[in-house]
């Protein structure tokens, strides 16, 4: 019986051990993922900070001095190139660079930012949006990529679409987008929207459910 006891109380020893082990892993696991969504939160920041204060804020401004309630603007991203090759975005580098992972290699990859993609995010739109809302009441926005559910759209350009209900009684037509140092945006753009509330990704999943609920009644 004294035996009995013993392995008794080394098999609860050994499971208080895992206990505490496995504890430690998921303490270890949950501050790596506060770390990697406090470097990503913080990289994102930095992006949406530049696209606005070297983009956004030209737009805004001479949309602000036409008094228009509604005007269109125009970027198209090849004439960007000389001042972002690719697109890209670099970060400063005094800032944690966010990796993501390759299946293929199944390795960690330093994250790539690119206009384009970011243009296309909700969470840039709702940065700008938040701006809107603090220095321009009643002025909001919409970004649309010509690409977006268009096969042959070009995916270099969008259009900037902004509306100020306090003037609704004056009309817009169509502009220019302009860049602080970074050339003027040409050529138009006949893209689908992507609200501050529905991203790229929502977007596609929403058109997808649709698409299989009508074919589904039409099987009926």
């Amino acid at each position: 019986m004294q035996q009995l006891k013993k392995q008794t109380l080394n098999i609860l020893t050994n499971g208080q051990k895992s206990m505490v082990k496995s504890q430690a892993q998921q303490e270890k696991i949950d501050n790596e993922r506060v770390h990697r969504d406090r470097v990503i939160k913080q990289a994102l920041g930095f992006i949406n900070e530049e696209i606005a204060e070297n983009i956004f804020k030209a737009i805004v401004n001479d949309y602000k001095s036409k008094g228009y309630a509604s005007f269109n603007y125009y970027l198209n991203l090849r004439d960007y190139e000389e001042v972002l090759p690719r697109g890209v975005i670099n970060l400063p580098d005094n800032m944690e660079r966010p990796t993501t992972w390759n299946k293929e290699t199944k390795t960690q990859e330093p994250t790539q930012f690119t206009l384009n993609r970011a243009l296309r995010s909700r969470g840039l739109r709702e940065y700008i949006q938040g701006i809107l809302d603090k220095d321009y009441p009643g002025f909001s926005i919409r970004i649309f990529a010509d690409d977006h559910k268009d096969n042959d759209g070009d995916p270099n350009k969008f259009t900037i679409k902004l509306r100020n209900e306090n003037d609704a009684q004056k009309h817009g037509g169509k502009g220019k987008g302009k860049g602080k140092g970074k050339g003027k945006g040409k050529g138009k753009s006949g893209g689908i929207i992507i609200t501050a509330n529905k991203s790229y990704e929502e977007y596609e999943a929403e058109e997808a459910n649709r698409r299989t609920e009508t074919q589904a009644a039409l099987n009926k």
